[in-house]
């Protein structure tokens, strides 16, 4: 399926994939930053000069712009400079208040950002609107986005909280659906009783699929109810057609989102590398024209594969130099696969 054409070993703190670019960004004994920019086969083509500052931390790099923010000694620790993809100054938000979730809108090119705070952003004119405060005001964390609703986690991701676009002006709350008795045991990490927890969504249609330590919930997204509950439990689902799979852990998961029911969940660890039958462990990372790209651990080493959907078959196998593989992007016949200590570069063969 694919052959390696380069591999690079370099000890980076970030590594992003964007259009026919790499960008990798490393560190140095004085924890300052350096992003480079790398053709998809490994070459490198430039530093990008202008993202350097003693007092950034690792730039960060959504939808086409890199946004930096700045340690807590520096003048500009409330400060987010966002940055084009060559590195040309675009915009400064003052006090930012920590990290932004990036959230879509119906607007073309205008985006929410999301903290402590609500902003709404032109992502080609980089104009900008500060909108105050955010409405949820206990802790939470961006589940994601679907059919227009944006969904939270909250109160120890026992609460799911889904908030709808107001006129462009913000976000209100749609509805909020509590979990706690879904799964509530002793905890040993909290040393009592803990309520029921969500681990996993699934986003399908107009359904949203949650699971939670001991159940899984469908719920119609655009009115918050619950329309049934199973004693199962999904993890992360990779989507094909009206199915999701997905090889987690030690198991291998096929579920039929249409007919909501489970078509396969079933032990599978044990990998046959180079002749040998080894215990194993699995971890997603992409589905792309029905190849489920996956990290394989066998004993002490990682490989990267290919697992066809439909023959249930593992098709491809490479050894990776390295730990644990993060994420596969495919960008026309290329395969990107990234790690922290090592970045590969596969030319499709067939």
């Amino acid at each position: 399926m694919y052959q390696l054409i380069q591999n690079l070993r370099i000890p980076a703190i970030q590594t992003s994939i964007y259009g026919d670019s790499i960008f990798i960004t490393t560190t140095n004994k004085k924890r300052t930053y350096s992003t480079h920019r790398y053709s998809l086969d490994g070459v490198c083509i430039e530093r990008l000069q202008s993202l350097y500052s003693p007092y950034a931390r690792v730039p960060e790099l959504q939808r086409g712009l890199w946004f930096i923010y700045y340690s807590s000694e520096s003048p500009l620790s409330d400060q987010l400079n966002i940055f084009s993809l060559d590195g040309e100054l675009k915009q400064s938000i003052v006090d930012a208040k920590g990290y932004f979730d990036i959230l879509p809108t119906e607007e073309a090119d205008w985006v929410y950002f999301v903290n402590e705070r609500i902003i709404k952003y032109n992502l080609s004119t980089h104009e900008y609107h500060d909108l105050g405060e955010f409405p949820l005001k206990e802790v939470f964390f961006y589940a994601g986005s679907h059919h227009g609703l944006h969904f939270f986690t909250c109160e120890w991701k026992s609460q799911l909280v889904a908030m709808r676009d107001k006129d462009g002006q913000g976000l209100e709350e749609a509805y909020r659906l509590d979990f706690a008795e879904s799964g509530r045991a002793y905890s040993l990490w909290r040393n009592g009783v803990a309520p029921g927890e969500i681990y996993f969504i699934n986003f399908y249609g107009s359904d949203l699929w949650v699971t939670t330590q001991k159940h899984l919930h469908r719920i119609d997204v655009a009115t918050g109810k619950v329309l049934e509950r199973q004693d199962e439990t999904l993890p992360k689902m990779f989507i094909h057609g009206t199915r999701g799979y997905s090889l987690f852990s030690s198991y291998y998961t096929v579920f039929d989102f249409k007919a909501g029911r489970m078509l396969c969940d079933e032990r599978r660890d044990r990998f046959v590398y180079e002749g040998k039958e080894y215990s194993s462990e699995y971890k997603s990372l992409l589905l792309h024209e029905g190849i489920l790209y996956v990290s394989v651990r066998v004993s002490d080493s990682f490989l990267l594969t290919a697992f066809d959907v439909q023959t249930e078959e593992f098709i491809w196998q490479d050894h990776w130099n390295g730990w644990d593989i993060d994420s596969v992007h495919i960008v026309g016949d290329r395969m990107i696969a990234l790690s922290d200590n090592n970045i590969q570069s596969y030319q499709r063969a067939d």
